[in-house]
């Protein structure tokens, strides 16, 4: 059981690293390197409502997802099944909310509107902070300690 949670462990925090740097890296050559765009103001507009209703939207969706079908929701018995189980949900989690940072940063690199430059820092924290495995989590997750309610 030690042997894949440190293997898992390690694949979660290898992943989540160069997913977040590489998050981070994209983040600031778009944010320097795009030129502002002349956009109608009504497309403009549209964009931006729809980069602000994915950061409402789809940051929920993947806490809750990852909640129901890992945290909340019973495993299986095989603690290989549960690794990779862990595994998928961690990464549709870190994709979920990482659409949602490119997408306020692309929208905000062609309009250069400031709310979102901060749903796009609001998007980074969530994926420093909500992201990042937790060895004490991913240990009961996968020794199947489920608490009592």
């Amino acid at each position: 059981m030690e042997k894949q949670l440190a293997q898992l462990m390690r694949n979660l925090k290898f992943y989540f690293w160069l997913l977040f740097l590489g998050s981070a890296a994209m983040g600031i050559s778009l944010m320097l390197f795009i030129p502002e765009l002349t956009i109608n103001e009504e497309v403009s507009v549209r964009i931006r409502t729809a980069a602000i209703v994915s950061l409402l939207g789809l940051i929920p969706l993947g806490l809750w997802l990852y909640n129901k079908k890992v945290v909340s929701a019973t495993l299986p018995d095989d603690a290989k099944q549960r690794a990779s189980l862990i595994f998928k949900w961690f990464m549709i989690r870190f994709a979920l909310i990482d659409t949602v940072f490119y997408f306020n940063m692309i929208v905000y690199a062609l309009t250069r509107d400031t709310s979102l430059l901060y749903g796009t820092g609001i998007a980074f924290l969530f994926l420093f902070f909500l992201c990042k495995p937790n060895k004490i989590e991913i240990t009961q997750l996968l020794t199947n300690e489920q608490e009592d309610e």
